[in-house]
């Protein structure tokens, strides 16, 4: 039986973003993690569907007081893909309603700000935009340095 894994503080992150969209946006809405194989994606019935996903961190320079501590930036990208079933559905509502979920939320301890939003692509059937969001959380270094090992060999002299 393989062993279940502790999430990352990224998986926990990506997953308070789920929750935060799922406690403010409409049941109408689809929302969930950004599929493994997204050429297999299926909105089903939704008309919406919001989808998170990790998109990689940009780190400062170690700052030399703390033995190689960085500050990381994990970006991630809101997905909001609308379907127009013929009628005028532009999104900039939705993108108003994600901004107002996310702006200075903080979740796992990091506080989210917006990056950028936009219309990613568009054609007659989709919609769909991107909101980019950040935040910033220590990057910690494993030790480096193996402890020293145990002494337990003692000679006692004059013994």
């Amino acid at each position: 039986m393989p062993t279940k894994l502790k999430p990352t503080h990224l998986e926990k992150i990506e997953a308070g973003i789920v929750a935060t969209l799922k406690e403010h946006l409409g049941s109408d809405c689809l929302i969930d993690l950004f599929p493994d194989r997204p050429g297999e994606f299926d909105m089903g019935k939704a008309t919406k569907a919001v989808l998170v996903q990790y998109t990689g961190s940009t780190y400062a320079a170690p700052d030399g007081t703390r033995s190689g501590w960085q500050q990381r930036s994990p970006n991630f990208a809101i997905h909001l893909q609308l379907r127009t079933l013929g009628h005028t559905m532009r999104g900039t509502r939705e993108v108003e309603q994600i901004r107002f979920a996310l702006q200075a939320v903080r979740i796992e301890g990091a506080e989210l700000r917006l990056v950028r939003d936009g219309i990613a692509e568009q054609d007659n059937d989709y919609w769909r935009y991107v909101i980019e969001v950040a935040c910033t959380i220590p990057a910690v270094p494993r030790p480096q340095n193996a402890p020293a090992p145990l002494m337990t060999n003692f000679q006692i002299e004059g013994a």
